[in-house]
């Protein structure tokens, strides 16, 4: 029999959604089925079987493009798609397509995805052939038909054990933990056996991602005991059955059965354990309750497993599995050598594992036989703990995956911080209240749901109905878990209103799904994760229905309000009012896709109608000059084509085209009149030629002269006397058309080029000063490009822009594209949300908790930014309250904390409100105040200050008032050496009798100063230059990093005394003097060079990375370079790696995020500098699609000794593990600093504890 099957290579199932796009405007859902090196199989509903029947019929050959989003292992979505196919046969809700096209990356993607299926799908590895694959089958079999009769016995027992000690329980809240987990597991028995015996029929498992059960992570205590109740569980039923155990492992690897998980022995005790475990799993047990549970389980079924592995291995010796083997010998050398090894062994190292952290270590000793050492694996931190830091690493990337452990740890951390120290919010309940049982609280809610929200935006925050309800109707009070989760639903909800896509409606609606939301949440934190949660779809829903700016439909709106209802009082536990919603809300949104559609495709005739008429005036207006221009013609003809000829010539061009045989008729009109008026004698068929005029005007409708009014006048230029001259006119040459582009400055010709960037079916917010934002679409572009229709959400048309015109409006903010404006709402609530919570994160460090101030720290990153900025130069006032110890000492520290809040009242009072002012320490305060004003302002706020008058034993306290202003000079190069000026004029002002000291520099100081900065700013040829490229090592902290051992370069210049100025200083005076670009571009080729020269040498070498300052990426020749620079052959650019500092300073953000993926196409990657650094750095990390950012140095100088600082790293590791980015943090000085950025999650590390900086060569 001929096989069916059409491809030269093997398919790959795989179950994928993807979108058909046949290039008319619209996308139809789909399936992938499967797919090979040729093409695909692709499968879709009846729905879209009949548009694909009315769109191509049976036609074949049809070219389309298929378009799906990637995903990685943990099946987080990632990047977008798109195949172009061609369309080979069609079966009934099928289709067969051949690539047109390779896309290799969504080949690869694809390959992933199918691989990471087979591994979700499969409870089970496969076995090595055929006889293995009966063998453990048989096994398998044999264990479910064993476990069955003990499972039931053992589930009957532990409900019988739960209802006990509930009776026994010491307080109601456990009491009734135990009673409702009774009633549960009692109804649920045969859900837990299924679950479990489908876990038992699959012995060999995969190896498990996460979880404690694996690979232990660092978790919190209770999943840790649960992890270690389960071991100790297995340990001692391997130990009870150890000669059994010992013969079947020995069988089994015979066999070459080898398990993935840890566990040496794939059907011994362990398997029972975790398929128990698995079984529990949906009923999501408290620790009291699993305390129970195990124990019953232990005596009743893990006791009594001795029959089935004497059955087992009768089994395998029935199929001729080692039938003699002979244990005695082995089992005594085996004895003898652990007795060895454990008196060799130290006290300390025996006493660690016994309690294991990283992983299973206390299986059978057969396992140091017959598995080898994993020694091998490279560990970039010290030997010892490696593997707990791997632990704690994985523990860090699961948080982060996840974006309710995120806002939750964030949150927890913004709690711990000293700014949030006068928010607790225990104090909202009575100090005497106890804590709601959670079964309490859902009683609470219960009634809560039910309660009206006012209609306007009067409406209570959740936290604070809550909060109400629980403190007057309970008198109770809300426990630290049940805070934390009411809290989080709160900002979330909170994040969802601040949408700017939503109308008044669905805002409405929102609020009154927030209490059926938080009791979901309260039971299923996985809410936030589950992205087919029912909940989350309905909330996503409504925003779809609800956008902003568009026409409500009454019988929609009515519908969804039913629903909502239908929610609020509906809902108690059971999700299925939740999923009937969904379903309801998805048809209301077909329904509104269809009306949208039909819109949209009327706009688009439209549009495409409008510029068929266009270009057949414009082919007539051509082809007429090239026939008439410069020629003498008559004026009869003149007359047919202002009396509508011209307009039949331009409607038969649009509906037959120009080589029509009727266009060609039409126009042999206009020769024939031509050649007459040259030539009388011509033979002209006159009542042929008078007959197909009088047709043409008959068959279109003119508002031109009346046709017979026409005819006459041709009839007498026709049969006139050949001797009398007809009545002429001449045809001017046209001068050239003006092109419809004007000429734009290189700044318009960048936007001209984004504009014509975009595609049909992107979204813009025409967001005009003057108006209320307007999100708009693109559904039609002319083929020129120079006309683009937008529509809204109903699909009418808003708005029709020339190129031009829209590239200037972008230019001037007044349009901006929206690339996530059809992000679900859900996942754009949750991003803001983690935002927001970073951001007073943010805040909290960077400010003084008594006065409000800025702390030095983020004072001296404004000093350091404004040492980048010439244009409007500043001048440094410091401050200092002379004898502010002695009235402390005296008044108290109360009194003195007053006193300086006062002071900094005044300073933020007198001052601008962008005027950054700080407390630095004690009395100390610094203010950078414009240079023209310094003086000014700080004499005024020295008078201000000087008349407090704070009380001291009753009498009035005068303040001594210190004050020293330093300007912004060239000589002074950072934020250190400037605040050190201005200490030192202050202490030198100090004896003298002036209210203001000024900064007058030291003239050797000063003279050394300048020739540093002319040695930068008469830079020439870098060649020539003593220009030093140096590179310090970026050491990765955990096996799981995405990339090896990298390479910082250091840049450099050796002044006239052979020192070196480097670093920042260096950078920034690059920059001051417009010498960055020039030396950004020699840095790149250098780099580029040597790693070409050197690439023989640098197989184990992992990446260099060099420095971009934001000031000269504003320049376009730079990125032209380095994208040359990249495209050329042998370009080593998977070696290469750009950080990106100073981010605020780049002026056009969009332009460098696409140059940013541009480069990451072609294999490089980016890190982003400076994070940490103010609130531009988070944006900038939201808006660059880097892979890396590195922390400002700054804020990890005093990490080992400030918690606070230690609180703030690791609420930035743990934001950028959430949005997939590594991080690396500079000036590790120490090992002590070492071990602690291992603890908080860092990925890696560079400074001199790693490695001092050294020349190029030295990697070689």
């Amino acid at each position: 029999m001929e096989s069916t099957e059409r491809r030269s290579s093997p398919r790959k199932p795989i179950r994928l959604a993807a979108q058909l796009d046949l290039g008319r405007g619209e996308n139809w859902p789909c399936q992938i089925a499967d797919f090979c090196a040729e093409g695909l199989f692709i499968r879709y509903s009846q729905a879209v079987s009949h548009k694909l029947d009315a769109a191509l019929g049976n036609a074949g050959g049809q070219s389309l493009l298929v378009r799906f989003r990637g995903s990685d292992s943990s099946g987080v979505p990632g990047q977008r798609h798109q195949l172009q196919v061609e369309m080979r046969h069609r079966v009934e809700n099928a289709m067969g397509v051949c690539f047109v096209q390779v896309n290799a990356a969504a080949v690869s993607s694809m390959l992933k995805q199918c691989s990471g299926a087979r591994v979700a799908s499969s409870a089970h590895l496969r076995a090595p052939s055929e006889r293995v694959q009966f063998v453990l089958h048989q096994c398998a079999k044999a264990v479910v038909q064993f476990i069955d009769p003990l499972m039931q016995d053992c589930l009957d027992q532990t409900v019988a054990a739960l209802q006990a000690h509930a009776r026994e329980a010491g307080n109601n809240q456990l009491a009734n933990e135990l009673m409702d987990a009774s009633g549960q597991l009692n109804s649920r028995q045969r859900q837990v056996w299924q679950q479990m015996a489908k876990s038992l029929e699959s012995p060999l498992k995969p190896e498990s991602k996460a979880g404690p059960a694996g690979s232990l992570a660092v978790v919190d205590k209770g999943e840790f005991e649960d992890w270690l109740s389960l071991r100790v569980m297995i340990t001692k039923a391997d130990t009870l059955y150890r000669g059994s155990l010992l013969q079947l492992k020995l069988r089994l690897d015979s066999l070459k059965v080898a398990n993935a998980t840890g566990y040496t022995n794939p059907l011994g005790p362990s398997l029972v354990c975790e398929s128990f475990r698995d079984g529990l799993a949906p009923l999501r047990m408290s620790r009291e309750v699993e305390k129970v549970t195990f124990g019953v389980f232990e005596y009743s079924v893990l006791q009594q497993l001795e029959p089935l592995y004497v059955e087992l291995n009768n089994i395998l010796i029935r199929q001729d599995v080692l039938p003699n083997l002979d244990l005695t010998k082995y089992l005594a050398d085996t004895q003898r050598s652990e007795s060895a090894s454990e008196a060799s062994k130290p006290a300390e190292q025996i006493e660690r594992q016994a309690v294991p952290i990283a992983g299973p270590t206390t299986e059978p000793a057969v396992e140091s036989e017959t598995k080898p050492q994993a020694a091998a694996r490279f560990r970039p931190v010290l030997e010892p703990g490696s593997d707990q830091e791997s632990a704690q690493f994985q523990e860090h990337a699961r948080l982060a995956r996840h974006a309710f452990s995120t806002v939750r740890s964030l949150l927890n951390t913004l709690a711990s911080s000293r700014a949030a120290k006068s928010q607790v919010r225990d104090d909202e309940f009575p100090a005497n209240a106890s804590p709601l049982s959670n079964a309490q609280l859902q009683q609470q809610l219960q009634q809560l749901q039910t309660v009206a929200l006012p209609t306007n935006d009067s409406a209570a925050s959740l936290w604070e109905r809550v909060v109400s309800k629980v403190r007057v109707d309970s008198q109770g009070k809300l426990d630290t878990e049940q805070q934390g989760a009411v809290d989080v639903v709160d900002r979330f909800f909170e994040s969802l209103h601040e949408s700017p896509k939503l109308d008044e409606p669905t805002r409405r609606h929102l609020r009154q799904l927030e209490v059926p939301v938080l009791k979901v949440v309260m039971r299923d934190p996985d809410f936030f994760e589950d992205e087919q949660s029912p909940v989350r779809g309905v909330l996503n829903r409504l925003a779809q229905l609800g956008s902003r700016g568009s026409r409500v439909n009454p019988v929609i709106q009515r519908r969804v309000e039913e629903l909502i209802q239908s929610i609020v009082t509906g809902f108690e536990h059971d999700l299925g009012v939740f999923e009937r919603a969904e379903e309801e809300l998805e048809e209301l949104i077909e329904r509104q896709k269809r009306v949208y559609q039909r819109n949209v495709e009327r706009v688009k005739a439209a549009a495409e109608g409008a510029q068929k008429v266009a270009e057949s005036k414009q082919a007539v207006e051509d082809t007429l000059q090239a026939r008439l221009a410069g020629k003498i013609v008559p004026k009869a003809l003149n007359s047919l084509l202002a009396g509508g000829w011209r307009d039949l010539l331009s409607l038969t061009w649009i509906r037959h085209g120009p080589n029509s045989e009727l266009w060609q008729d039409y126009l042999g009109v206009v020769d024939s009149l031509v050649l007459f008026t040259k030539d009388p004698h011509s033979e002209i068929n006159l009542p042929e030629l008078l007959r197909t005029i009088q047709d043409g005007l008959s068959s279109i409708s003119s508002s031109h002269l009346p046709s017979a009014q026409i005819r006459d006048e041709l009839r007498r230029f026709l049969v006139r006397d050949p001797k009398s001259a007809p009545e002429v006119l001449a045809i001017p040459e046209s001068p050239a058309a003006p092109s419809r582009l004007r000429t734009l400055p290189e700044q318009g010709q960048r936007w001209r080029k984004r504009v014509q960037a975009l595609h049909t079916g992107d979204w813009l917010c025409d967001q005009h000063p003057s108006n209320e934002p307007v999100y708009i679409r693109l559904v039609w572009i002319a083929r020129d490009f120079q006309r683009l229709v937008f529509v809204n959400h109903q699909g009418m048309r808003v708005v029709e822009l020339e190129l031009d015109t829209l590239a200037d409006k972008m230019r001037q903010g007044y349009i901006v594209p929206d690339p996530h404006y059809q992000r679900p709402l859900v996942d754009e609530g949750l991003d803001r949300m983690v935002r927001k919570v970073y951001d007073q994160l943010a805040s909290a460090a960077s400010h003084d908790e008594l006065t409000g101030l800025l702390e030095r720290r983020e004072f001296e990153r404004q000093l350091d930014q404004q040492l980048t900025c010439w244009q409007t130069p500043r001048t440094l006032l410091r401050l200092s309250l002379r004898n502010f110890s002695k009235f402390n000492d005296g008044a108290g520290e109360q009194a003195g904390n007053d006193l300086l809040q006062q002071v900094a009242a005044i300073l933020s009072a007198c001052c601008a409100e962008d005027t950054p002012i700080a407390r630095l320490s004690g009395a100390q305060f610094a203010l950078l105040l414009p240079a023209v004003d310094a003086m000014t302002l700080t004499r005024q706020l020295s008078q201000q200050v000087s008349a407090l008058q704070p009380m001291l034993r009753d009498k009035p306290f005068g303040l001594k008032l210190g004050a020293a202003l330093v300007p912004q000079l060239e000589t002074l190069l950072n934020p250190l050496l400037w605040l050190e000026a201005a200490e030192q004029t202050l202490h030198a002002n100090a004896s003298q009798r002036e209210a203001v000291g000024e900064y007058r520099p030291a003239p050797a100081d000063e003279a050394q100063q300048q020739k540093i900065v002319a040695k930068v700013a008469g830079l020439q040829d870098k060649q020539q230059e003593r220009l030093s490229l140096r590179c310090q090592k970026i050491m990765p902290l955990h096996p799981e990093t995405r990339r090896l051992i990298q390479y910082d370069v250091l840049t450099g210049v050796y002044d006239d005394d052979g020192n070196l100025v480097g670093g920042k200083d260096f950078i920034r005076l690059a920059e001051r003097y417009d010498q960055i670009q020039a030396l950004n571009r020699w840095v790149v080729g250098t780099m580029l060079d040597w790693l070409k020269l050197k690439a023989d040498d640098l197989q184990q070498f992992g990446g260099i990375v060099i420095n971009l300052s934001g000031h000269s990426l504003n320049d376009p020749a730079l990125l032209e370079f380095i994208y040359e620079k990249l495209n050329e052959p042998e370009a080593p650019v998977e070696r290469l790696c750009f950080e990106i500092t100073e981010a605020s300073a780049v002026r056009d953000m969009v332009a460098l995020t696409g140059f940013v993926r541009e480069m990451k196409e072609l294999g490089c990657c980016f890190c982003l500098g400076n994070m940490g650094n103010g609130p531009d750095s988070f944006q900038a990390l939201r808006s660059l699609p880097v892979d890396m950012l590195k922390i400002d140095s700054a804020l990890t100088a005093n990490l080992v000794n400030s918690q606070s600082d230690q609180t703030m790293l690791r609420s930035m590791v743990e934001m950028a593990h959430y949005l997939e980015r590594e991080v690396i943090v500079t000036q590790v000085e120490s090992r002590e600093l070492l071990a602690l950025l291992v603890q908080l999650g860092v990925d890696y590390a560079q400074g001199t504890a790693i490695g001092k900086p050294g020349m190029l060569d030295s990697l070689v």
